[in-house]
């Protein structure tokens, strides 16, 4: 690409995936990119980005280049000893967090709320990937940064602890076992409801379930954390959950919780970005928002209730 500009212009419809998003964030009109990505295709003769619905989707050619000029502009600006400063209040950035509708659930709505007074012009984004697609999209910066429980995130990746979780136990508040002792023995005569997705560490969960002798207790299998309270309601079902996102489901659900029998630690939900992006102002903002906001929530152990309770 000869001409400097076009490598932001680039950059910016590949974060942002809109040619208004990213004028916004380039501070120039629309115009302006829409004549820079016309420059680009003729460059290339190829298309590189295309309108998918309402987003700016790159072509396959778009898919290929994007490491190498990506690679480069970050290397172009490594060159000048300087990192462009970042105005929080002024800024009209779209910044993307990878997690699953648990992290929206327990860290969102806080989140928003924080941007509402510091930044009220910057936007969030909100998007699901596979473990491979994860890795690719931060280290082009598609994605700024992940939030979950993701130990498959190594290669180049920064990790921060934000806290730590268990897994406890969800039932309806009439099921037979609400008010009883939930020994191994119970647990395990019980029918199961599993939330899974390959490359997340919960499949220790599932793995522990299988050893224990569970497998053909496993009677549902969903994707999404979201959809479980409600068939849980409606069943003898018992669903093993990660505890902040119990204790978000009680404040609506009427569920009765007790620990879980099966001998499992506390596992990590961390923070992850890419090395590239370490030292960008932008994306240091954007963690320590998340790093706060996190604190502020003040995710800790949730209390369950006896056994006679």
């Amino acid at each position: 690409m000869k001409d400097l500009n076009l490598l932001y212009v680039f950059e910016a419809l590949w974060r942002d995936r809109s040619v208004t998003i990213a004028a916004e964030s380039l501070d120039v009109t629309q115009g302006a990119v829409s004549s820079a990505l016309k420059r680009m295709r003729d460059e290339y003769g190829d298309k590189l980005f295309m309108l998918a619905g309402r987003r700016m989707e790159p072509t396959a050619m778009a898919t290929s280049i994007a490491p190498s000029l990506l690679e480069a502009l970050n290397a172009i600006r490594k060159t000048t000893g300087v990192q462009t400063s970042f105005d929080a209040a002024e800024s009209t950035r779209s910044f993307t967090i990878r997690t699953r509708d648990v992290g929206e659930v327990v860290v969102l709505p806080n989140l928003f709320a924080r941007m509402e007074g510091i930044a009220p012009r910057v936007k969030i984004n909100v998007m699901f990937a596979p473990i491979e697609e994860t890795v690719h999209g931060l280290s082009t910066g598609r994605m700024d940064v992940a939030l979950g429980y993701l130990p498959a995130l190594e290669r180049n990746i920064h990790k921060k602890v934000l806290f730590k979780q268990r897994y406890l136990c969800v039932m309806r508040n009439d099921h037979p076992l609400a008010h009883a002792e939930l020994t191994l023995k119970r647990f395990l005569s019980q029918q199961h409801l599993l939330v899974e997705y390959a490359g997340s560490g919960h499949v220790l969960l599932e793995r522990a379930l299988i050893e224990a002798g569970a497998k053909d207790r496993i009677r549902v299998r969903m994707p999404q954390y979201l959809a479980a309270p409600h068939l849980v309601l409606r069943s003898d079902l018992i669903w093993t959950c990660p505890e902040s996102l119990v204790a978000e489901l009680r404040k609506h659900f009427p569920l009765a919780v007790k620990p879980l029998p099966l001998p499992m630690g506390n596992f990590d939900v961390a923070l992850y970005w890419h090395d590239r992006f370490h030292k960008d102002p932008a994306n240091q903002w954007f963690r320590q928002q998340l790093i706060d906001c996190v604190h502020d929530i003040q995710v800790g152990p949730l209390t369950t209730p006896r056994a006679s309770a």
